[in-house]
């Protein structure tokens, strides 16, 4: 599964569908991914590994159910950081405002 990160994310989709990976499984391969490579690229700001884990289990226990969440259920996302979602940090890109 190690080319998981290669895929496009309707492919991701499918896979977390058609039960070839759960989605907790899928975050932790893209959480590793962003372990390797942010501390270079500096991509990630923020991370809330703990709640994106929380929310991966609940997408995996909506699926045990029958449930859909939509086109991309289960699939790991970031947002962009110059949007405010609440309790989390936004810099707009200036490293003085992620004190």
């Amino acid at each position: 599964m190690a080319d998981l990160h290669f895929l496009t994310a309707v492919q991701l989709s499918e896979k977390i569908k058609s039960k070839k990976i759960s989605c907790l499984e899928m975050l932790d391969l893209f959480l590793s991914r962003i372990e390797k490579f942010n501390p270079s690229l500096n991509a990630i700001i923020y991370l809330d590994k703990e709640a994106a884990r929380e929310r991966a289990k609940e997408a995996d226990e909506a699926l045990a159910k029958g449930e859909s969440w939509g086109a991309l259920h289960g699939v790991p996302m970031t947002v962009k950081e110059n949007f405010n979602i609440a309790g989390q940090p936004s810099t707009w890109g200036v490293p003085d405002l992620k004190k």
